[in-house]
């Protein structure tokens, strides 16, 4: 059970720790969009790569969102029936439905590899080098979009463990072993209806 709980405790810490580094980049985010807006109506020249820009930032800092998320399980849930459910039965659900996370992620994964593979190295006959590291030719700068199809794999990957430590963690509730919450998160509201910390 040890090496259960270490395997679920380094997931959820490696989903906390990119969760509090992306944070980060909200900020970048928000100076970046001030400077354009200041920009804009003082000099009457908008900076031309920061809307380019700040959409490659959002889109990183929502895929990279996911596993923290799910490690504070703060994902939206239809509670219609789910919420009046004892904590043994709403993990027994949970498991009976995490075969549509899986699936989702397994194609997730899959799709998203494919597009960071075509948009780093793709392999033609007529061509001599066969990495194009692909780049927006719409953009002013030719912003690099490899790196951002890249992290749609590493969030994926990261949503993805996350599941399995919640499902080893509904599991062990089924079972009726106590779950350590530093480790996989927490499997229940407290009494004021927040979630409690990992």
């Amino acid at each position: 059970m040890g090496a259960i709980t270490a395997f679920a405790r380094s997931v959820t810490t490696i989903n906390l720790w990119v969760a509090r580094v992306m944070n980060w980049a909200v900020v970048l985010l928000f100076l970046l969009l001030l400077t354009d807006v200041v920009m804009r109506k003082i000099a009457g020249s908008p900076i031309q790569w920061s809307q380019q820009l700040s959409k490659l930032l959002f889109g990183v800092y929502a895929i990279l969102g996911g596993g923290y998320l799910l490690a504070r399980r703060g994902h939206v849930a239809v509670d219609l029936f789910y919420a009046n459910f004892s904590r043994r039965k709403q993990a027994f659900v949970d498991i009976l439905t995490s075969f549509l996370f899986f699936l989702l992620l397994g194609i997730l994964v899959w799709q998203g590899s494919e597009m960071f593979y075509d948009s780093v190295c793709k392999f033609s006959l007529d061509q001599e080098d066969w990495c194009q590291w692909e780049v927006d030719k719409n953009a002013m700068w030719e912003a690099p979009l490899w790196p951002s199809k890249g992290l749609i794999v590493v969030a994926a990957l990261l949503l993805l463990l996350q599941g399995i430590v919640k499902l080893i963690a509904d599991i062990m509730i089924v079972a009726g072993v106590e779950v350590d919450e530093t480790a996989f998160g927490p499997v229940h509201d407290d009494e004021d209806g927040e979630k409690e910390t990992v």
